[in-house]
């Protein structure tokens, strides 16, 4: 090989072997000694089968060999070498050259994937072990919900069966024995009545924040500026004696599910319309504004307000700043929102004080998502 291309050889940072006709390696450039711990003397001007105690004296490897200075070549033979820096895989390109002389040689490219390999069973093993995982969590999950639909059934069935049963007879006690009852004795009754119906509508609201937390989704692009003016006409609708201001931003649109984003605005809005049923001059709007996490959807009003010190109660469920007395509910509303949101990929947060009003912010995803 003339000095060029030997030079050339030497700078390779891969292993590379020439052989002549007869299997003499003719060049071992420094990457391959370097890589075996081999001295150039020890490699060059021998049969490539003898060098390093034999290691290389494999059948396979011998007629790949021959192949090639017979014309042919090959590319990815494995070869396994237990040499004196441990077990190794090596991988192995030969074909077929002309040297300076115009004579066959066999080149050889060697590649060390001992460390590809084991990278590659590492993660194999990683990934068998989060197969393993992800089933005993689905399974968990599974187990979970099922005990959630039965406890789901048992509230609908057998919680409401005698909450009516304590109604209807109280209400019959009222209609029918209120001549042998005192005022005080009335009195007891409407409240025990008043409390089923409570308690009924807690169940109502833990069944739908049950239920609406495990609705599949199913996205599109959604008219909010129609939803919203829909729930702000219903509600004017039902309390055609209250003067409430709102304003809906036109054209806002979202990515959701339209049925769950329509149970958040109802939600927002009418938190909005009860927490200022006392203001005389009631104002609520409902807009888009930017913000760092990207647009965000806010229902504003100048009702009652709440302290921000307490602002983390809001979103977990049986949560209230306000009085019952004051402002009925059951504390499940933000709740359902929080998850809607949630599961939408999106976050929600107030901003409020007291006697000042309150706004309500969300963000949903931008973009349909698979």
């Amino acid at each position: 090989m003339g000095a060029f291309a030997q030079s050339i050889v030497a700078t390779i940072r891969q292993p590379l072997l020439i052989l002549d006709d007869h299997s003499v390696v003719r060049t071992a450039n420094p990457a391959f000694c370097r890589e075996f711990g081999l001295d150039p003397l020890d490699v060059v001007d021998h049969v490539v089968f003898e060098i390093d105690d034999g290691r290389w004296n494999v059948p396979e490897f011998q007629r790949l060999v021959a192949d090639v200075q017979a014309g042919g070549t090959f590319d990815r033979f494995e070869l396994r070498d237990n040499g004196p820096v441990g077990k190794r895989v090596i991988m192995i390109d030969a074909w077929q050259v002309r040297d300076e002389h115009d004579a066959m040689v066999a080149l050889l490219a060697i590649d060390d994937v001992t460390e590809d390999l084991v990278a590659q069973s590492e993660r194999q093993r990683l990934r068998r072990e989060l197969e393993v995982r992800v089933s005993e969590r689905t399974a968990a999950l599974e187990t979970a919900n099922n005990e959630l639909e039965a406890f789901s059934y048992s509230v609908s069935h057998d919680l409401r069966a005698p909450l009516r049963a304590i109604d209807g007879f109280s209400a019959q006690l009222l209609r029918v024995y209120s001549s042998c009852l005192d005022e005080r004795g009335q009195h007891y009754l409407r409240r025990v009545r008043a409390a089923t119906q409570q308690m009924g509508q807690l169940i109502d609201d833990l069944l739908q924040l049950s239920q609406r937390s495990r609705e599949t989704l199913l996205c599109e692009s959604v008219d909010l500026t129609a939803l919203s003016t829909s729930i702000a006409d219903e509600l004017a609708l039902q309390e055609p004696n209250r003067r409430v201001s709102i304003s809906v931003r036109p054209g806002m649109t979202g990515w959701g599910d339209p049925n769950l984003l329509k149970v958040v605005l109802q939600n927002l809005i009418g938190n909005a319309w009860k927490f200022t049923g006392a203001i005389d001059a009631a104002t609520i709007e409902v807009g888009q504004s930017e913000h760092a996490l990207g647009d965000a959807y806010f229902v504003r009003d100048n009702g009652a307000g709440f302290d921000m010190n307490h602002a983390e109660k809001l979103f977990s469920p049986f949560q209230r700043l306000h009085q019952q007395q004051q402002f009925p509910g059951n504390g499940i509303g933000l709740a359902l929102v929080a998850r809607i949101i949630n599961r939408h990929g999106g976050r929600v947060w107030a901003e409020a004080s007291p006697g000042r009003g309150a706004t309500f912010y969300f963000t949903l995803p931008t973009v349909e998502t698979p």
